[in-house]
C-alpha cells in the first residue's frame, strides 16, 4: 500500500512533465529523482521479481518518451550500481526488458554496448539461478567439474588472479576464515589467468590449506568469464546443494554473514499445509461446536503434558492459525479458549502472540452476555409480514430500542458469496416461519462505508466484522450468540 502511494505521488508529476517541451530540465530532473529515490527506498529487499513488475509499473506509466527514457535509465543505473547483493538481477531485467529491446533508447551507442556487456556477462550467474557448469583442469591436467564434484554440498567458487593486489588482501582474509571454519562446504580456488609457475607458487605460498580444489583454465575453453561476469578478479560465487547460487561477488566478510544466515536455526513457520492437513483430519467435517471446543482442549492439554515447550508452543501456534482461519461460532469459542487457557499462560513466540492479542481484541467486541450497544445503524429491518405489516422497515436503527425478543444482526457486504448464502436463508426463515417472532436487521457495510462512515466506524469498534457476513442474535436486548450460521 505504503509503495502504490508513493507511485502515485510519482504519476502525479509525471503528468505535468509529459505536457514539457523537448528536454527535462535541472529542476524537473531533481524532483523526479527525489520521488525514485523514494519509491525506490521502499523496495529495498524485495526479491528480483517483485522489483521486477513494480519497474515495469512505474516505467510504463511514463507517457511521455523523454520521462520514460530518463526514468528508464536511472532505475538502470541505481540498480547497477547499488551495493545490496541481487540488486543487478533488476538491472539485467531491465536491460532485456526495456533497453536492449529498444523499448527505451540509450543517450548514445557507448552506453548501449556497456549495457550489453553488463547483461552478457550478468545474465547466467544471478542469484537463485543454476551455477553454470564448468569444466576445469587441475595442476595434473585432469578435467574437473567442480559442481557435479559437490553435488549435494555447498560449495565455494573463489575466482582470482596471482597478479591481483586486492586479490592478495581477499586471499589473505579467506585463509584465515577457512581456517577457522566448521561450515560443509567444498572450496575451489580457480586462477583466471594462464602463468603455470606463477599459479604454482601461489598455491604453495598463498592457499595452502587441505581441501582446497585448485584448478584453472588458461584457455578459456570453459567460458568462465561470461558464465560468472568475471571481467575482473577476485570473484566469489557460493552454491547451494540443489546448484542454485546463493551470494555472487562476495567477499570474505559478506560470505561469513551469508554463512551465519544459513547456519542458524529457521524460524518455525507457523500455519503450514502440512499443519493445516493434520487439524483437517483431527476436526473432520462433521464435529459438532462442544466437539470442536473440545478437541482443541484435549489436543493441548496432552501437548503440554507430553511434548517439549517448544513442541507444545508450536501446536498452540499452529491450532491458533487453523482455528482463525476457519467459520463459525465453535472455532471462534475454541480461539478463545487456547488464548486464556495456553497461550496466555504459557506464552508464545511474537508471532502467535500478535496474532492472539489482535483476535482476542476481535473476540472481546459485544462478547456474548453483555447488552447490544447504543448504536444508531442505517439497516433494513426485516420481521415475518402480518395482516397489517409488510415486514419491512428501512432507515436508521437504535440497536438499544429495538424491543424484547429476538433480534439477529446481519452485517454483509456485496460481492461474498457467503453473504449471499446468508440472506437467502434469511428469507427462507421469514418465508418458512422459523421463529416467528423473529426479526433480521440486514446491515449493508457497502452502504455504511459510502453514506454513513461514522456509523461504519462504529460498528468496526462495536462488532468483530473482520470476516463478513456476522450474525449476532439477541434476546430482549442481550447477546446470546455470535457468528451464527443461518
Amino acid at each position: 500500500m505504503i509503495r502504490r502511494i508513493l507511485t502515485a505521488v510519482l504519476l502525479a508529476l509525471f503528468l505535468p512533465l509529459s505536457l514539457s517541451a523537448q528536454q527535462l530540465d535541472e529542476k524537473q530532473k531533481s524532483a523526479l529523482s527525489s520521488k525514485l529515490d523514494e519509491y525506490i527506498a521502499g523496495l529495498a529487499g524485495d526479491p528480483a521479481d517483485v522489483q521486477d513488475k513494480e519497474c515495469d509499473f512505474i516505467i510504463s506509466n511514463c507517457t511521455d518518451s523523454l520521462v520514460r527514457q530518463w526514468v528508464t535509465l536511472y532505475l538502470f543505473d541505481h540498480f547497477l550500481n547499488s551495493k545490496i547483493m541481487g540488486d543487478d538481477a533488476v538491472a539485467v531485467y531491465l536491460a532485456d526488458n526495456w533497453l536492449l529491446n529498444g523499448k527505451v533508447s540509450f543517450k548514445n551507442e557507448v552506453d548501449r554496448v556497456n549495457a550489453k556487456i553488463f547483461a552478457d556477462f550478468n545474465r547466467s550467474s544471478l542469484i537463485g539461478k543454476p551455477a553454470p557448469e564448468l569444466l576445469l583442469k587441475d595442476h595434473n591436467e585432469l578435467t574437473v567439474n567442480p559442481l557435479e564434484l559437490s553435488a549435494g554440498k555447498y560449495a565455494l567458487l573463489y575466482f582470482y588472479d596471482t597478479d591481483c593486489s586486492t586479490c592478495a588482501v581477499e586471499t589473505v582474509r579467506l585463509k584465515q576464515f577457512l581456517s577457522g571454519n566448521e561450515f560443509p562446504m567444498d572450496v575451489y580456488a580457480i586462477y583466471t589467468a594462464d602463468d603455470e609457475a606463477s599459479w604454482a607458487k601461489y598455491r604453495a605460498m598463498n592457499l595452502n590449506l587441505p581441501g582446497i580444489v585448485h584448478l584453472w583454465d588458461p584457455e578459456m575453453d570453459s567460458d568462465f568469464p561470461r558464465k560468472y561476469g568475471i571481467l575482473q578478479t577476485p570473484g566469489m560465487f557460493l552454491v547451494a546443494p540443489d546448484g542454485t547460487i546463493l551470494g555472487r561477488r562476495l567477499d570474505t566478510e559478506a560470505l561469513s554473514l551469508l554463512i551465519r544466515r544459513i547456519s542458524a536455526p529457521q524460524p518455525y513457520a507457523y500455519g503450514s499445509e502440512a499443519s493445516k492437513a493434520f487439524f483437517d483430519a483431527v476436526f473432520g467435517d462433521d464435529a459438532n461446536d462442544s466437539d470442536i471446543v473440545n478437541m482443541a482442549g484435549y489436543l493441548l492439554s496432552k501437548s503440554r503434558k507430553e511434548d517439549s515447550e517448544e513442541e507444545f508452543r508450536h501446536t498452540a501456534g499452529d491450532l491458533l492459525y487453523y482455528l482463525t482461519s476457519r467459520r463459525g461460532e465453535a472455532y471462534r469459542q475454541a480461539s478463545q479458549m487456547l488464548i486464556e487457557k495456553f497461550i496466555r499462560p504459557f506464552g508464545a513466540d511474537a508471532e502467535v502472540a500478535a496474532l492472539a492479542d489482535f483476535t482476542y481484541d476481535l473476540l472481546s467486541r459485544t462478547p456474548v452476555g453483555s447488552v447490544l450497544p447504543a448504536l444508531t445503524l442505517h439497516g433494513s429491518l426485516r420481521s415475518r409480514p402480518g395482516l397489517f405489516c409488510k415486514g419491512i422497515r428501512t432507515g436508521a436503527m437504535d440497536l438499544s430500542s429495538l424491543g424484547k425478543g429476538t433480534l439477529y444482526l446481519v452485517f454483509h457486504t456485496a460481492g461474498c458469496g457467503n453473504c449471499g448464502e446468508t440472506l437467502s436463508a434469511v428469507e427462507r426463515r421469514l418465508k418458512e416461519g422459523t421463529d416467528k417472532k423473529a426479526r433480521y436487521l440486514l446491515i449493508d457495510m457497502d452502504e455504511l462505508f459510502s453514506s454513513y462512515p461514522e456509523e461504519a466506524k462504529a460498528a468496526m469498534d462495536a462488532f468483530d466484522l473482520s470476516v463478513l457476513p456476522f450474525v449476532l442474535e439477541a434476546r430482549d436486548g442481550k447477546v446470546v450468540r455470535r457468528y451464527v450460521d443461518l
